[in-house]
């Protein structure tokens, strides 16, 4: 792998709260070996490095998306797709998906729930080197209850769905360490109903002994775990398990707001997912879907804003592939965020550093000596116009130092 001088650049790290305006990056063999001010003595002892002036543009680490479904594509209704298409085809159309992203500038996704659990087999051609895309933390399927979210077929219907269905400790348990043995990174747990599935959302589901099971199962192997949670019961009871993420938390109260902190969960509230309600009633998404979604956003923000004031740990996740929320859309979870209460630094850290140590990413989400070369070029500063990202301004990606998007 070659060397880059990035020189005269804005460079917001992922760590610090003021960007360096007139900064220095330097990456070699895919890995970053200086960042920070301009330096003429670095500069002379990297001659023979590739050198490109960022003078007026933003570098900064790649973005990560803690919450995506790759089998879905922001279809009104995926009950098609599930019923119909074959997970072969899925999973073709799920390397383009992830693709997007990539080129969005995400360059780590983490998948919570994949008919097929084509998650799994994306990331290993993507590793292999067989196909280009970000890099992915799989869940394969997510785990629910027999009639829970993820489970909103008739009679004795079976689909390849998005989530495997189990009822009991033992049976969560088998579940659970039949993902394990597909190399998943993470498990998803479906702590209550949800917007996609029939019922009422706020009904808690998997107990906390059967999530406990799980997550048992999973930290053996050092793996994350990540709970669908809506109503206030399943908020608590997936957090008391030891869940490592929370998704959505629409009703998290002050006592989950007491448990997250007790626990060091984070919380992904993947705001993005509204965009059900902006586009869904000429769109066709259905009536059930649409009131769920409409009763419950107005407190899902109002509950945000109380746990960010409370200094509840906030990451990425958009919950791409859902009505509307389509996947190259990503960055529009930081303008959502943006306008929850959080400043355009705050956003970018939730999306870099603070997604990193959520999901554990050890060598990602800062700009810093030794980290992967994880980064993405703006035209621009986003920390003026958080919107600029995903306006086409994102110009170059770097993925563990290669070039693997450019507009340039």
């Amino acid at each position: 792998m070659k060397k880059i001088v990035f020189k005269h650049g804005r460079v917001i790290d992922g760590y610090q709260d003021k960007p360096l305006q007139d900064g220095l990056v330097v990456i070699d063999n895919g890995t970053i070996v200086y960042s920070g001010k301009m330096d003429e003595v670095i500069l002379e002892h990297y001659q023979d490095a590739q050198v490109v002036d960022l003078s007026g543009k933003t570098i900064m680490p790649g973005m990560i998306d803690a919450h995506v479904h790759l089998t879905l594509a922001g279809e009104p209704s995926y009950l098609h797709t599930l019923i119909m298409e074959d997970a072969k085809l899925t999973v073709i159309k799920g390397i383009e998906r992830a693709k997007k992203a990539l080129n969005a500038g995400f360059t780590t996704i983490r998948c919570l729930g994949e008919k097929g659990q084509i998650d799994v087999y994306i990331k290993k051609a993507i590793e292999e080197g067989v196909i280009v895309g970000p890099n992915i933390l799989a869940s394969g399927k997510a785990i629910t209850i027999t009639g829970g979210h993820g489970d909103m077929f008739p009679g004795d219907i079976e689909i390849d769905g998005i989530a495997t269905i189990v009822d009991g400790e033992d049976a969560v348990r088998t579940a659970t360490r039949k993902q394990l043995k597909l190399g998943v990174d993470n498990i998803k747990l479906m702590a209550t109903g949800g917007g996609m599935s029939p019922g009422d959302a706020r009904i808690s589901q998997l107990t906390i002994a059967e999530m406990r099971v799980a997550i048992e199962e999973a930290e053996k192997y050092g793996k994350l775990t990540a709970a669908h949670a809506i109503g206030e019961e399943g908020i608590n009871n997936a957090l008391e398990a030891g869940v490592r993420t929370l998704e959505h938390g629409t009703y998290i109260s002050d006592k989950g707001i007491e448990i997250i902190h007790r626990t060091g969960a984070y919380l992904v509230p993947t705001l993005a997912a509204f965009k059900t309600l902006k586009y869904g009633k000429e769109g066709g998404v259905p009536e059930y879907h649409l009131k769920k979604v409409q009763a419950f956003k107005d407190a899902h923000f109002i509950n945000l804003r109380k746990a960010l004031d409370a200094g509840v740990k906030v990451i990425t996740g958009t919950d791409a592939g859902t009505p509307f929320n389509l996947h190259g859309e990503n960055a529009y979870e930081l303008e959502c965020l943006v306008e929850a209460g959080m400043t355009p630094m705050e956003a970018i850290h939730a999306a870099t550093r603070v997604a990193a140590e959520a999901l554990k990413l050890e060598d990602k989400g800062m700009l810093k000596e030794g980290y992967i070369a994880d980064l993405i070029v703006i035209d621009g500063n986003p920390l003026d116009d958080i919107t600029i990202l995903q306006h086409g301004k994102v110009e170059q990606v770097y993925k563990q130092g290669e070039l693997v998007y450019n507009t340039i």
